[in-house]
């Protein structure tokens, strides 16, 4: 190390640290990560009965800091370090066990015995010196950047790259694909996890078709049911754009392609039909290059919103966008064709949420952000002519469908909501079955201290009509800061439970995860 690198280590010991001046709700009450791995050998069922013909593994992924993050202040959910939660059902009996992603960027900071990097709002401001240093960066590099900061530059595309490396904590959700268990998040390659022992095997990048520099992937590619064919991109933070990919079920490439869009947006998920894929790019801005401001996600509306429609196995075939008002969508539930049409069935916010100041208007605070609504658009692709249904105005988030009818017209599809006062330590206390064919929604409410997940639909059996099966998912109970495995008839959520499993600790608040019946390996 160079006397340059030196100095600014110790002008980095000197440097005073962050206090936190108020509570960051992401790092309380079931928002605050379990800072410890463990394994359950058996966990005891409180009701009900475990199916034995439910044979499999629920994975589940939340974020959660392995260290004290450096800046609590600007601490945001989306900057935990993944963790994957499995629970193991077999022969009537749950097991469970829980271990942190070992991405390079943990490896970097349990080496260090700290936290190292700031995080999506404070990854310039909160990184330390040593942090730059274990990215490769050199003392007169880091001298450079921050005099470029100053006159509104920002790093080169290979720094870019490197920097990128501490945003990769591989959190968002975890999906059995291309013949491996892959943790997964926004903007970066997968990483390969050990189905069994929940080991971290390295980096999965699809034979380097994924670079962090072009968008990576995004957590939420969609598997063809069937041919088990996987479709994917990654947005790019630099410019307006990203690269689109199909995959074998192998994982071998069989499509990449770049496409062109106005902005940087940030572009969380998308959509496929069997014939067609469909990208939300609407007005919630990157702003990556600005290493003065902790808003590098900003909503601003009047950059417009748009729907890019385009044929998912051509890699030649044109792009065609429509303009829609402005919104933000997180998840959409499934889409499928309509003649030449494509019907999306989306949870749709009025502004983005999750990202307080910074934009054209001031987001309010989590406890107030806007909700978002089930939607069912119809998009003629001749005339450009959107029609919309709202299906229920309850809150809601984290939709699903039976996965044997993903890109296909679907009937039945899950949500978890919002439908009467809480205790506010937490967000979805309720659990929807929605049937498209008649318009009916019933919900499970989980009372005003109880609050859910992402729930999971599994088939009974691979030949069980549509909708016939069970919803999996964990539940927090806030007064008892506990949680439980949850198994409900997938028919009949609001029914008396078919199993309630007490988990030995607390399971976090989460975003996505998976089931993996037995016989997936």
């Amino acid at each position: 190390m160079g006397l340059a690198e030196d100095l600014l280590l110790a002008l980095d010991k000197k440097r005073p640290r962050p206090r936190a001046f108020r509570p960051n709700p992401y790092l309380e009450g079931n928002f605050a990560p379990v800072r410890r791995e463990s394994d359950a050998s058996s966990l005891e069922v409180l009701r009900g009965e475990v199916p034995r013909d439910l044979r499999g593994t629920l994975y589940r992924m939340s974020p959660g800091p392995r260290f004290e993050p450096p800046n609590p202040d600007l601490y945001h959910w989306f900057d935990g370090d993944g963790m994957i939660d499995a629970f193991v059902i077999e022969d009537g009996r749950v097991s469970h066990k829980n271990r942190w992603v070992r991405t390079e960027k943990l490896a970097l900071e349990e080496r260090a015995g700290r936290a190292l990097f700031g995080g999506i709002r404070d990854l310039a401001l909160s990184t330390t010196i040593e942090g730059w240093l274990a990215l490769g960066f050199s003392g007169t590099e880091l001298v450079t950047l921050q005099a470029q900061a100053l006159l509104g530059k920002g790093p080169s595309e290979e720094q870019f790259e490197r920097i990128l490396r501490a945003v990769d904590r591989s959190n968002t959700s975890i999906q059995r694909m291309a013949g491996r268990l892959l943790s997964l998040v926004e903007g970066s390659p997968a990483h390969e996890i050990d189905p069994v022992t929940l080991a971290t095997k390295g980096r999965f990048d699809f034979g380097g078709a994924l670079r962090s520099g072009k968008g990576g992937m995004v957590a939420h590619p969609k598997i063809e049911p069937g041919t088990e064919t996987i479709y994917t991109f990654g947005y790019w933070g630099g410019r307006g754009g990203l690269t689109y990919h199909v995959f074998e079920k192998d994982g071998a490439v069989r499509l990449s392609r770049d496409i062109e869009a106005p902005f940087p947006a940030m572009m969380h998920d998308f959509s496929v039909t069997e014939t067609r894929a469909v990208f939300y790019h609407l007005p919630a801005v990157l702003h990556m290059d600005d290493m003065k401001s902790p808003n590098t996600v900003r909503w601003q509306p009047s950059r417009g919103a748009r729907l890019g429609v385009v044929l998912r196995d051509d890699p030649a075939a044109p792009v065609r966008w429509y303009e829609i008002p402005p919104c933000y969508v997180f998840h959409p539930m499934n889409a499928f064709d309509d003649g030449n049409a494509v019907v999306l069935d989306i949870v749709r916010y009025p502004r983005l949420p999750l990202f307080d100041p910074g934009g054209e208007t001031m987001n309010p605070h989590i406890e107030e952000y806007p909700p978002g609504a089930l939607v069912r658009l119809r998009l003629d692709l001749d005339t450009g002519r959107i029609s919309e249904t709202i299906l229920d105005d309850a809150p809601c988030e984290f939709p699903v469908v039976d996965p044997r009818f993903a890109t296909r017209r679907h009937r039945y599809g899950w949500v978890a909501a919002r439908i009467a006062p809480t205790c506010g330590r937490g967000i979805m206390n309720a659990i929807g079955r929605v049937d498209f064919e008649t318009g009916e929604v019933r919900y499970r409410n989980l009372g005003r201290s109880t609050y859910t997940n992402e729930a999971l639909f599994v088939p009974r059996t691979e030949a069980a009509p549509e909708g016939d099966g069970y919803l999996i998912t964990t539940v927090y109970h806030a007064d008892e800061d506990t949680s439980d495995l949850l198994i409900l008839d997938a028919t009949n959520p609001d029914a008396e439970p078919v199993a309630v499993v007490r988990a030995r600790q607390r399971v976090p608040f989460g975003f996505h995860g998976t089931w993996v019946p037995a016989s997936g390996g």
